[in-house]
């Protein structure tokens, strides 16, 4: 007989089959795509390249946790999620290419995201930095991108990612908790210093050759770290 945590796994399972969508008719691609004005076009790139690399990563990260896990229905999601993640990435890509961008990833992103890649902290730990941090952060992030990237196909992708993306925080908070109690004082200080820098290095890489945005998006970074370490500490992950 499931117990509760069981019975509500299985239906966040149960949703990521039902939700699992094709990229070519996902989307109404026929819908407008608005290319950003002359001092949108950097910033742009630069944005929606940060989304499909954390997309990308989040991605890894799944693949990581699903070599660790033994066969069940945490591991069931985590394959959907991963499926999931690389369909975004691939979905933000082809809205680059019909405005004519590229990605524009700043490197210091790309190391980041290496560093998640080379996960040093205890394996429990990677279910903090992933669904926890990242994903909320991108549901965030995905939000204000709506509001500055004035363009009705990318306004219809971000509708389509973000209902998957709260999935996806969903399970990372039911999962969480039994993280957190796998672990001992020195491994939840060990998980919290690194997602700490991993954050730093991703909010520097934003806002990286331009001083005045730099200046602002420390203080949203400060704010954002503070929200993210009292949501990890609800959930159990105090050092």
């Amino acid at each position: 007989m499931l117990d509760g945590y069981d019975r509500r796994l299985r239906g966040l399972r149960d949703k990521a089959h039902r939700g699992q969508w094709r990229l070519e008719d996902g989307i109404d691609w026929s819908i407008t795509a608005r290319p950003p004005g002359l001092f949108m076009k950097h910033f742009a790139g630069r944005a929606v390249g940060a989304l499909i690399a954390g997309e990308n990563a989040t991605a890894g990260a799944c693949n990581l946790l699903i070599d660790i896990l033994p066969p069940g229905i945490a591991r069931d999601c985590l394959e959907l999620q991963a499926a999931d993640e690389d369909r975004h990435a691939r979905a933000y890509a082809g809205f680059l290419e019909r405005i004519g961008l590229a990605p524009q990833p700043h490197e210091r992103l790309s190391l980041a995201v290496d560093r998640l890649m080379s996960w040093s902290g205890p394996p429990a730990g990677l279910i903090f930095a992933v669904h926890i941090v990242l994903e909320s952060e991108a549901l965030i992030i995905q939000q204000d991108l709506g509001g500055d990237i004035d363009c009705p196909l990318f306004h219809a992708i971000n509708q389509r990612v973000t209902q998957d993306e709260a999935r996806h925080v969903a399970f990372g908070r039911l999962t969480a908790r039994r993280a957190a109690a796998e672990m001992d004082g020195t491994e939840r200080r060990r998980t919290l210093d690194e997602i700490e820098s991993i954050w730093t290095d991703c909010t520097g890489a934003l806002a990286a050759h331009n001083f005045f945005l730099w200046r602002a998006l420390r203080l949203y970074a400060d704010r954002g770290w503070k929200r993210q370490r009292a949501s990890m500490e609800e959930l159990g992950l105090k050092a």
